[in-house]
């Protein structure tokens, strides 16, 4: 077919009309033991895709309903379901040679709501005025999915407000292989942590897990291969690390490659020595009690340390001498 700048005729034909138009998460289980009190039942849990969706060929907009996200007021299903946002994703896949992908036909209706999920959430949050109040697109709109979508790939997948029915894990892992998308953001909702923790979301290199009501923090060790952590406005009062011990070896899982933790917004009050054990080689730590905020770099000596978490009147706890010795020589 005929293209101008990247795009069928067909849709810039469509360019010229309004149109009306239409993300979040939930997981499986994985290989932490302990489960925290926030997340969802084993029954809530207990899929990663649809029924059916492995032999789904069809384009997002024949989707009646969204299928990954609950979507109540069907805002996101209006924006998801427009024939213009469905055909300017059917084109990207194509543009970059994924279309006929066997992994892509055989996940296609999440990975569509997964790509629709982040382009709602930019318009929602940096340019809502181009949404009517029913999430159906403005005509200025459709020009700006496409230009989102050139400039910034599917780098970040982005998922707000929005409760799963289903953690599209497949859509996610397809994405990260193939699009080298490497952060996954989930903001204000409810989340299950047991499905993150799979090592085929190995290749990110950023998660945020923002306002997700997390009380503790969570068990991520199968994700061994990010950098960045952002836990940014949760409900955690003690940084324990329990969740990593494996009982059997009696050693600690780590993340090696760990080495920007952010956890402001917090409801901190101390934090446990073996962070240094889990990981070994975190650099910058940020944290924030009562409108105090801190940023400490592990790899000063464990007395200027200390100092650091007095200012914002947190506490270092299970400091044997062992444990000491430990921190003071991955410091060094």
């Amino acid at each position: 077919m005929p293209s101008m700048h990247g795009l069928s005729i067909k849709t810039v034909n469509y360019l010229i009309r309004a149109l009306p138009v239409g993300f979040l998460t939930l997981f499986s289980d994985a290989c932490c033991t302990a489960t925290s009190e926030q997340e969802p039942s084993e029954k809530q849990l207990q899929s990663t895709s649809t029924p059916g969706n492995e032999s789904d060929n069809t384009s997002a907009s024949s989707i009646s309903k969204s299928r990954v996200f609950k979507d109540p007021d069907n805002h996101f299903t209006n924006f998801m379901n427009d024939p213009e946002i469905s055909e300017i994703i059917n084109e990207y896949f194509e543009r970059v040679n994924l279309a006929q992908h066997e992994d892509y036909l055989r996940n296609k209706g999440d990975i569509h709501e997964v790509v629709a999920m982040t382009l709602y959430c930019y318009f929602r949050h940096t340019r809502c005025r181009l949404l009517n109040e029913d999430g159906s697109l403005k005509e200025e709109a459709l020009q700006e999915a496409v230009n989102y979508l050139d400039e910034y790939g599917l780098v970040k997948i982005s998922v707000s407000i929005f409760e799963f029915h289903h953690f599209p894990t497949n859509a996610w892992e397809f994405l990260i292989e193939h699009y080298v998308t490497d952060e996954l953001s989930i903001s204000t909702t409810v989340i299950g942590i047991a499905a993150l923790n799979s090592p085929d979301l190995n290749n990110l290199a950023k998660l945020s897990l923002i306002d997700v009501g997390l009380t503790m923090m969570p068990c991520l060790s199968e994700l061994t291969g990010f950098e960045y952590l952002f836990l940014n406005d949760n409900l955690i009062k003690h940084v324990s690390f329990q969740k990593y011990l494996d009982a059997e070896a009696d050693k600690y899982r780590t993340m090696p490659n760990l080495k920007y933790l952010d956890l402001r917004g917090n409801h901190m009050s101390k934090i446990d020595a073996t962070i240094k054990k889990v990981f070994p080689n975190l650099h910058t730590l940020i944290l924030s009690k009562d409108k105090k905020e801190v940023e400490i770099d592990m790899s000063l000596p464990l007395s200027d340390i200390k100092k650091k978490l007095d200012e914002v009147g947190i506490k270092l706890t299970g400091l044997d001498r062992e444990s000491e010795m430990d921190w003071m020589s991955q410091t060094n």
